[in-house]
């Protein structure tokens, strides 16, 4: 059997055993449901956009298998082998140029892309939803509203509907965690394959993103919507911003690394930087924030040394 057959049907075979881990050994394994893209995505960067396919029909089936209904199968479709075969398709594009040198598909439009399936996943859920009472949002807040009565004891009073105020925000903050996990899977793939020399691009580093300038006002755009528009179309206009914002706080994040670059103590900055970042979670809004700054004003563009001497973000 070809190696690109043998690794796209073990990858979907891993991917949906990972995936199907949460339903049966329950939440002590959301870690590996949230690495079952990893498999689909080592088989396309490796072998290609055929590859992503081929896993992830097989995995598709599997998890079929496994759960029994067409829920479980489409959840897996659209939160891991899309994804994975976007990225497969876009990253290993390539053009030469006339100077004869190889010139990759950009991060930062890589980037945008995902943003734009996260952007399409919510407007699909919007539709959805339109036949319930309230639209998207009122099914969140009724999803949230019985999950609190299952987590409260027997006899305690519902909360009241003012405990639900992250509710609107919900939907833009799902797809913003699933598109973080996306890039992590993304990511650890490309660092194995380069780890065992069997990468086909070179290494995407965080200093070399670029955003095209239109998108700052895309996400002005929407915040000021989110501001002034009445109720029902502010909430769209809150969760397109709150998708819009991940490529902001990469952005953000990219600005970081250039200034870790220039510091001697660069590994003790970042590892510092990273476990106040997680630790305590405000400071993600700073980085949005930051990358919004960059595009004006190109802080990482005048921090970032860019040479073979330079280690690989």
């Amino acid at each position: 059997m070809p190696t690109t057959m043998l690794v796209a049907l073990g990858g979907g075979v891993v991917s949906a055993l990972l995936y199907v881990s949460v339903l049966f050994a329950g939440v002590g394994a959301l870690i590996l449901g949230y690495l079952a893209p990893l498999p689909l995505f080592l088989a396309g960067l490796w072998f290609g956009f055929p590859a992503t396919l081929i896993a992830g029909g097989v995995g598709a089936v599997l998890v079929l298998g496994a759960t029994g209904g067409f829920l479980g199968p489409l959840g897996y479709v659209v939160t891991g082998a899309v994804p994975a075969a976007f990225v497969a398709r876009q990253a290993l594009l390539a053009r030469t140029t006339a100077k004869g040198e190889v010139e990759w598909y950009p991060p930062g439009l890589l980037l945008l892309g995902l943003t734009g399936l996260g952007l399409v996943a919510f407007f699909v859920a919007v539709l959805l939803a339109l036949g319930e009472p309230g639209g998207l949002e009122g099914v969140v807040r009724r999803t949230l509203q019985g999950m609190a009565r299952q987590l409260g004891a027997p006899g305690d009073a519902p909360p009241p509907p003012e405990a639900f105020w992250l509710a609107p925000a919900m939907p833009g903050l799902v797809a913003v965690s699933w598109l973080v996990m996306t890039i992590v899977n993304a990511t650890l793939a490309q660092g194995l394959l380069m780890r065992f020399h069997r990468n086909r691009r070179p290494p995407m580093r965080l200093v070399d993103m670029e955003l095209p300038g239109w998108v700052v006002l895309a996400f002005a755009g929407a915040m000021a919507a989110a501001a002034v528009l009445p109720d029902g179309l502010d909430f769209l206009a809150l969760n397109v911003a709150l998708v819009l914002s991940l490529p902001f706080g990469l952005a953000g994040l990219s600005v970081v690394h250039a200034f870790a670059n220039r510091q001697s103590a660069k590994v003790a900055l970042l590892v510092g930087f990273y476990l106040f970042l997680f630790l305590f979670g405000w400071p993600l809004l700073l980085m949005v924030g930051l990358g919004v700054i960059e595009q004006w004003i190109g802080l990482r563009r005048r921090w970032a040394r860019v040479g073979p001497d330079q280690e690989d973000e």
